[in-house]
């Protein structure tokens, strides 16, 4: 009778804190959710809009651009697009990737000119890094570029650098990996190199290209991840046409300084190793707390498998008892598998956590709820028909 007793308050606590486990999770998960949606709209830098140069007037200023944001170097808007920031350089291709143009810490970085870049885009070859952000932030909207019919209706955009105000017209998208020389590795291109080097690169596939433009003397490209590819990226190719419109006054640019506070020189044509960059927005990779929320979520539904063996005879009514309480399981279960296959690649390194462990850590939790609710039902169940059993 003590051990019963035992057992009974046993089984109380453990369902105390199964309750208390499932509501923790699904608080933290509502709260990452949130701070996943937080960080994401702060990445469309309406922060920063405020100090966009007025391209309306002949002449542009740049004096509220460069007076707030440390390393500005210019301003790039593509039409039609979320693509409509400041644009930093920092002392090497990794500084502004997990910092914003204030150089606060932030998962969505910046866009910002790769280093070996001349600040005032005096180079034949301009590249610009950006995040690939779901809602279409940073430079998230690159990969709407692959349908045919996106990219020749944006095809057109502004760059302001401190010296000049730029007609940016799309010539082509690309995709390749991380570590392509043609793309990754210079700072002058000529359209005789443009069309050879990279469009008929072996290594670089063309996915759109605008055929109506046949020359061009200043390239622009920007840079971002190409889905969950650890080293895939996609580049938009543009061509800079220069304006009538006059920068003034013309500002003095500052290098920026290295992470010991010495001032960084500005790195001169030609200068610089080629390093993998910090392109990629979402940490490819799969979660490892993914994987623990599957685990736990299928084990949900084993009690009910493990009674099966009592089955007896009647397997009618062994299944009608055993299985109508944790269908949700089982459904929940399935749905925690679809989620892991479809985007968890275990040959991918691995992190912690990624965008999908928030829905994970909700589905463990309901699973953890019903558990619990099923269990308590059948305790009270067979309670009941013990106490009839003693009636009779």
């Amino acid at each position: 009778m003590a051990f019963a007793s035992v057992l009974k308050i046993a089984n109380s606590i453990l369902s105390g804190v199964a309750t208390v486990t499932s509501i923790s999770i699904m608080a933290f998960s509502g709260y990452m959710i949130y701070e996943s949606q937080y960080i994401q709209n702060r990445a469309f830098g309406a922060q920063s809009m405020s100090y966009k140069p007025d391209v309306q007037q002949e002449t542009v200023s740049v004096d509220a651009l460069m007076a707030n944001i440390p390393d500005a170097v210019g301003w790039i808007t593509i039409d039609g697009t979320h693509i409509d920031y400041p644009i930093v350089q920092g002392p090497d291709d990794l500084y502004y990737a997990s910092r914003d143009v204030n150089k606060d810490p932030s998962l969505t970085g910046a866009i910002y000119m790769q280093a070996k870049n001349q600040y005032d885009f005096s180079e034949s070859y301009n590249l610009l890094y950006g995040h690939h952000m779901d809602n279409g932030a940073m430079f998230g909207d690159l990969s709407k570029y692959i349908d045919t019919g996106y990219f020749d209706s944006h095809l057109t955009g502004t760059l302001i650098t401190s010296k000049e105000v730029y007609e940016i017209e799309v010539l082509s998208l690309v995709g390749t990996d991380a570590y392509e020389p043609a793309t990754y590795s210079i700072t002058s291109l000529d359209w005789e190199g443009y069309t050879q080097a990279i469009l008929q690169n072996d290594n670089i596939e063309t996915i759109n290209s605008n055929k109506s433009v046949t020359s061009a003397d200043k390239f622009l490209v920007l840079s971002t991840c190409e889905g969950v590819s650890t080293d895939g990226r996609i580049l938009l190719i543009c061509k800079l046409s220069p304006t009538k419109k006059s920068v003034e006054p013309v500002p003095t640019i500052t290098p920026a300084p290295s992470d010991d506070g010495t001032p960084t020189p500005t790195p001169s044509k030609g200068t610089g190793a080629l390093v993998k960059t910090g392109d990629a927005g979402d940490g490819a990779g799969w979660a490892l707390l993914n994987l623990c929320c599957l685990i736990l979520t299928i084990t949900t539904i084993l009690p009910y498998i493990l009674e099966s063996n009592t089955w007896g005879d009647d397997k009618k009514k062994a299944i009608l008892r055993n299985y109508a309480g944790p269908v949700a399981n089982v459904i929940l279960a399935i749905m925690a598998a679809i989620i892991f296959i479809l985007y968890e690649n275990m040959r991918d390194p691995m992190v912690m956590k990624d965008k999908y462990t928030p829905w994970m850590l909700i589905i463990l939790g309901i699973a953890l709820i019903s558990e619990e609710y099923c269990s308590r039902r059948k305790k009270k169940k067979e309670k009941m028909e013990g106490e009839e059993v003693v009636d009779d």
